[in-house]
């Protein structure tokens, strides 16, 4: 019951966000008049505040409960777009929107840690066809109630409904304690810091996560803006959600549940699936060239997307596998810094090529020169992280493989990214 209401909550906190974040352009552009660079650096913030601001909500969730997490994260998520109902100046709007930031990675904290404790890796794997289906199912009626708020009553009320999503959080609240655990709400947390910092298992972990959300930046950033500008119209925010509506739920059973574990029995490495997804991110990003035909652009939606469905390692395992149960908040706040900081410069980098490129003479480039970045970048990240991993101590390597080895073929249970990852 604990897993399925928290799999219920991180829906509708994606439902939330979902609604806000792909429509943030025309938002800004309604309430506050705002330029491109500005509603820019307010997309940027957003997603700065998820990485950033992800340790310490770890910390808190770690140091009080993840009830007061989640309670704190409904506050938070409601007062902020209530400010920006007001249709603020830019200052006031990126205080907002840096403290909305906070709700949503505090929200996921808070339920990641519930589900984590209250199920074992293998019920994580075997699950996540599911709950990828809850969650993109959050995103989609989100997507789809901006969409009819923006065009029928206007960006006022709709920033008025996205601090009311934050309300049925609350179902989380219902979800049993999680076990006690002997961590001393008296100390600082450092020391749990330290022994994931000393761990390069971990490391090489997070430097493939890093490497693999750079292109994955670009999903709810650069693509709903090119989109609109391509059409002259929101509508094709909701086909591009829908569409990844469907590519997940067939996806996530498929790939993430049937043929990845086939390919895994013979021979393929838990480590490979990685640069796999990033291969598909890319080539998605490189067919949105022609997105401006009906057809291509739900193709190439779909390719990008199931780079996501095969993202991997594994955020939730990943933090089951390296962390107690004292310091796991503090694991999934640092592993939530690490996809954080890799979304939030790939979404950068690809925002601000945009917009120096979008009214040049070469413009139509733009995508073959952002993708060459990201798979340059990611390619030479993954090397550095197999590198760190094989200068692991010969004892450390072989206690983590033991206890690997029973739950591979490890793959994305993520409720952050539909099997988000």
């Amino acid at each position: 019951m604990a897993i399925w209401l928290v799999c219920v909550g991180i829906g509708l906190l994606f439902l939330a966000r979902g609604a806000f974040q792909p429509y943030i352009f025309p938002l800004f552009e309604h309430l506050g008049g705002l330029s491109y660079a500005q509603i820019a650096l307010l997309l940027n913030g957003y997603v700065l505040a998820q990485s950033v601001c992800a340790p310490v909500a770890g910390w808190f969730t770690d140091r009080t409960s993840v009830r007061v997490a989640l309670a704190t994260s409904i506050v938070f998520g409601l007062s902020s777009f209530l400010v920006i109902s007001t249709s603020p100046g830019f200052l006031i709007s990126a205080v907002a929107v840096l403290v909305a930031g906070l709700a949503f990675v505090m929200g996921k904290i808070a339920l990641n840690t519930i589900l984590v404790l209250h199920s074992s890796a293998d019920i994580l794997r075997r699950s996540v066809a599911k709950r990828a289906t809850l969650l993109n199912l959050g995103s989609f009626f989100g997507n789809s109630i901006a969409y009819q708020m923006t065009t029928r009553v206007g960006y006022g009320a709709h920033a008025l409904l996205l601090g009311i999503l934050y309300l049925p959080l609350a179902i989380g609240l219902a979800a049993p304690s999680v076990p006690a655990v002997s961590t001393s709400k008296k100390n600082w947390g450092m020391a749990d810091v330290k022994t994931l910092c000393r761990n390069r298992g971990f490391l090489a972990d997070s430097l493939r996560r890093f490497a693999m959300v750079l292109p994955y930046g670009c999903w709810g950033t650069i693509i709903p803006k090119y989109v609109i500008d391509q059409y002259g119209s929101n509508k094709p925010v909701w086909i591009v959600s829908l569409t990844s509506l469907c590519t997940t739920i067939i996806g996530a059973h498929f790939l993430a549940v049937y043929l990845s574990a086939k390919l895994y029995r013979r021979g393929f490495k838990w480590e490979w699936w990685s640069m796999t997804s990033v291969l598909f991110y890319c080539t998605g990003l490189i067919l949105l060239v022609f997105a401006h035909h009906p057809v291509m652009l739900p193709f190439a939606i779909v390719i990008f997307i199931c780079g996501e469905v095969l993202m991997t390692p594994c955020f939730d395992e990943t933090a089951k596998k390296h962390s107690g149960e004292g310091g796991m908040g503090t694991c999934l706040g640092l592993l939530h810094l690490v996809d954080g900081s890799g979304r939030l410069l790939g979404a950068a980098f690809a925002l601000a090529v945009y917009g120096g490129m979008r009214n040049s003479a070469h413009h139509e480039l733009y995508w073959p020169v952002v993708v060459s970045v990201f798979l340059g970048v990611s390619t030479a990240l993954h090397v550095a992280a197999h590198a760190l991993a094989r200068s692991q101590p010969a004892t450390v390597a072989n206690q983590t493989r033991a206890q690997a080895a029973p739950e591979q073929p490890q793959l994305d249970a993520s409720l952050d990214g539909r099997v988000d990852p």
